[in-house]
């Protein structure tokens, strides 16, 4: 995967920062010697000063930009499409965690916000109301004490799985670019797409990391001893699993085509669903996180994902809605393992509902985002 290696160990998600030392365009990145250069060749061509409006510049720059022009977005750079892409997304979207207590296990819901369909120009306030999206549970300490034999026994796969997990550690570009023909120059929309739920993912997962605040395996047992470095967050839920999950459902929705059969469909989704679950399970086997972590990953990262879909793809006018879906760590088994088939139907595309997870189909109403939407469209075009 040439064309990808560029991304690995690149954790930022900010986006094409290669270009950065390019100097042939305006407000690239310019050494002295340069800017220097500049200075010269400009007191040497541009002769003397001529109000703009008697120049041919009029020619080649027509009028003012109009504020909602879905051209916009093409002009600015990634980075700061991130900023604006970002801003969108998490707009609607809430974090609250029940009140601390030893006494009962700990809960944190992510909510979202519907519009009440009034307009929103600026001059007034949005008015609509909550829903209940997500929300977890963290699995009792005896759970956790019994999951460590799981993790125990997932060490012995250390040394096949070594290279696999160094470098799943960043962001698996490569990863994805082996089942999707995915290339920088090719794909640039679509990877700022991915960069963009990778974001989403990391926010919603932090925040339950944080409320939950589960302890590692290894603070459990120093017979873990895990074969690199252990994150310094909470364990529950996997960002991994989180993150490859989110990213397997949205790169499936983007790449598919009107014309692809629905044995190739069914293909491509079973085979980014398993890699996402590979990548979740090599976690588990490097020591750093419980099988329970990578369960609950995958409910949010898969959460994530359709409502990122959903705000990106959503009619102007047409109500459109995501599931709703808790996780009952409190229920969850702890003997209980992760393959990545327990919870969703790959044949359905579904999450199933278990002992330790219930979820409503079509519960929770979204809004389009009109600027994730233009991204969206011109992220299809580069799959046509």
């Amino acid at each position: 995967m040439g064309a990808l290696e560029g991304y690995e160990g690149y954790e930022g998600y900010e986006g094409y920062e290669g270009y950065e030392g390019y100097e042939g365009y305006a407000g690239g990145g310019r050494s002295s010697g340069t800017a220097g250069a500049l200075v010269a060749h400009r007191d040497g061509i541009v002769g003397s000063w001529v109000p703009s409006g008697a120049t041919p510049a009029t020619a080649w720059v027509s009028g003012e930009l109009k504020q909602g022009d879905a051209d916009l977005l093409k002009r600015w750079d990634p980075r700061i499409r991130r900023f604006v892409l970002e801003s969108e997304l998490l707009s609607s979207l809430y974090f609250a965690a029940d009140a601390p207590s030893l006494a009962t296990p700990h809960r944190s819901t992510l909510f979202t916000f519907k519009t009440d369909g009034s307009a929103l120009d600026g001059s007034n306030a949005p008015k609509g109301a909550w829903s209940t999206f997500v929300t977890m549970t963290r699995p009792p300490e005896a759970t956790l004490l019994k999951q460590l034999d799981l993790v125990n026994g997932y060490a012995d796969l250390r040394a096949d799985r070594a290279r696999e997990i160094l470098a799943q550690k960043s962001p698996q570009f490569s990863f994805w670019g082996s089942v999707v023909p995915l290339y920088p120059d090719r794909h640039a929309r679509t990877i700022e797409v991915l960069q963009l739920v990778l974001r989403l993912a990391k926010y919603a997962e932090m925040n339950f990391k944080h409320a939950l605040c589960v302890r590692r395996a290894h603070e459990y047992s120093p017979q873990i001893q895990p074969m690199i470095q252990t994150p310094i967050h909470g364990s529950l839920p996997s960002g991994h699993s989180t993150e490859a999950h989110a990213v397997a459902r949205v790169l499936c929705k983007l790449v598919e085509t009107a014309g692809a059969t629905l044995a190739k469909t069914f293909q491509l989704r079973q085979l980014m669903m398993r890699q996402a679950a590979r990548i979740a399970i090599n976690r588990t086997i490097a020591g750093v996180h419980y099988p329970v972590d990578s369960m609950a990953g995958q409910m949010l990262g898969l959460a994530i994902g359709e409502y990122f879909i959903r705000r990106a793809t959503a009619g102007a006018t047409a109500t459109v809605k995501v599931a709703s879906c808790e996780f009952h760590g409190d229920a969850y088994p702890g003997v209980e393992d992760f393959t990545g088939a327990e919870i969703y139907d790959v044949q359905t595309d579904a999450l199933k509902t278990t002992s330790y997870l219930t979820s409503v189909a079509a519960a929770v109403p979204v809004d389009k985002a009109p600027n994730l939407a233009w991204l969206w469209r011109e992220a299809r075009k580069e799959w046509a």
